[in-house]
């Protein structure tokens, strides 16, 4: 009798694992996404993700990557002129989407490893220049997390401008209150921190926002904040949604707010400080600066001359075990750990262990 390969698990930063009673509740019988149950189920998981976005306007289920929505909020909220904050590979990436949807975009660059100064964001936007400013708040591929209270102040004093945020590997691990900071649109994917499978997001976006794409006509229709609007009324979505990763997000809604919002803040701490730990003893470095690190991931920075590959490769074979090998131009010259969704302290241990077993 075949036997199945043994299962790798995953503590790259997205996809991460994903457990099996998330997987159950993924396998729910299908249901019709304009009928009264389907209605029921949006209605159910909706007070919480208002919770989750710290929110009071709707959040909106969206079949897609982040990406998705991120390219929408171009389209949907950007009039002429967009800041885009560039500070990794996923940051810099979103002025070359603002630039394919027509947009007038410049960059505020930092180099890889260091945050956006909220200093520097004062001094673009005084020019009086820019209607719209994107921002990743936790940059992946550097293990970078940006200082949002200090950039949304500052943002404040400029209200004509519209803010764009992705929280896609920081979203459900850290708090973030969106109405409260002034954001006007908030995108998540749903495969990092809230540790369902790929292929679906979630966003809110502010009145601000809503006015701003009823001035757009080019908005589209699939990604149509409007249209987004006018459904969710109904409890409903505007194309068919994946039905699966919705009851997936109910049941992992109620792992959250079981375990806590607070405890599963300071759960993510924990087990990212271990991570730092190791770094540090292991006399390893980081790629993010002090004071503004990830506490979703870290970024190894590879000071040892480490054969990246050799490591990720040996410990999937002997552990099973999958971590990333580096992201873009730095890949090799660093390693990525994830901390970040059901993540324990007993299981990064573990993970650290194995580490050590490889590189030993």
């Amino acid at each position: 009798m075949s036997t199945s390969p043994p299962h790798d698990k995953l503590f790259i930063p997205g996809p991460v694992e994903v457990s099996p009673k998330t997987l159950a509740a993924f396998a729910h019988p299908v249901i019709g996404h304009r009928g009264d149950a389907f209605k029921n189920l949006y209605r159910d998981i909706h007070p919480r993700l208002q919770e989750l976005f710290g929110t009071t306007q709707p959040v909106f289920l969206c079949t897609s990557s982040a990406w998705g929505v991120m390219e929408a909020a171009i389209r949907n909220v950007v009039r002429e002129r967009v800041l885009c904050c560039m500070c990794g590979a996923f940051s810099d990436k979103w002025l070359d989407v603002a630039r394919r949807c027509g947009k007038q975009a410049e960059p505020l660059q930092v180099e890889w490893g260091e945050h956006i100064d909220h200093r520097e964001l004062d001094r673009a936007l005084a020019s009086g220049r820019f209607d719209s400013v994107t921002l990743i708040h936790n940059e992946t591929s550097t293990g970078v997390m940006n200082p949002l209270p200090e950039i949304c102040c500052t943002l404040a004093k400029y209200p004509e401008v519209a803010l764009i945020l992705d929280t896609v590997s920081s979203f459900s691990a850290v708090p973030i209150q969106m109405d409260a900071l002034g954001i006007d649109v908030m995108v998540t994917g749903v495969q990092k921190a809230l540790a369902l499978p790929p292929g679906f997001s979630l966003f809110s976006v502010s009145e601000k926002a809503i006015a701003r794409a009823e001035e757009n006509r080019d908005r589209g229709y699939y990604f149509d904040f409007l249209e987004f609007r006018k459904q969710q009324r109904d409890w409903m979505t505007p194309s068919t949604p994946s039905i699966g990763h919705i009851f997936a997000m109910q049941s992992k809604l109620e792992d959250i707010f079981s375990e806590g919002l607070s405890a599963r803040f300071e759960r993510h701490k924990r087990t990212n400080a271990l991570v730092h730990d190791w770094v540090r003893e292991r006399g390893l470095d980081f790629f993010a600066e002090e004071g503004f690190r990830s506490v979703t991931l870290t970024c190894v920075k590879n000071n040892r001359g480490i054969d990246v590959a050799k490591l990720v490769r040996e410990l999937r074979e002997r552990h099973h075990l999958l971590i990333d090998g580096g992201y873009g131009k730095i890949k090799g010259q660093t390693f990525r750990l994830s901390n970040m969704g059901d993540e324990t302290e007993e299981t990064v241990a573990h993970l650290l262990g194995c580490l050590d077993d490889v590189m030993s």
